[in-house]
């Protein structure tokens, strides 16, 4: 049975990096002002879980010491 010959390490990297190159020029870039929304309520909602975590342990920890007098 005759062994297939194999492509060159060279020669898979150039058709890797073409359909790369296609894939990324097929991408829908988001527009600037999007993004920068994004990262606002991004920013936003970390916020707002940060001060709830803050709360929560607050609140735990207070009655942790209440019942251990």
């Amino acid at each position: 049975m005759p062994e297939k010959q194999k492509e060159s390490f060279v020669s898979r990297s150039r058709k890797f990096l073409s359909e790369v190159r296609k894939e990324v020029s097929q991408v829908v870039w988001p527009t600037r002002r999007e993004v920068v929304v994004t990262t606002v309520i991004v920013g936003i909602f970390a916020l707002v879980v940060s001060l709830y975590l803050l709360v929560v342990d607050r609140s735990i920890l207070v009655a942790i010491q209440a019942i251990m007098g």
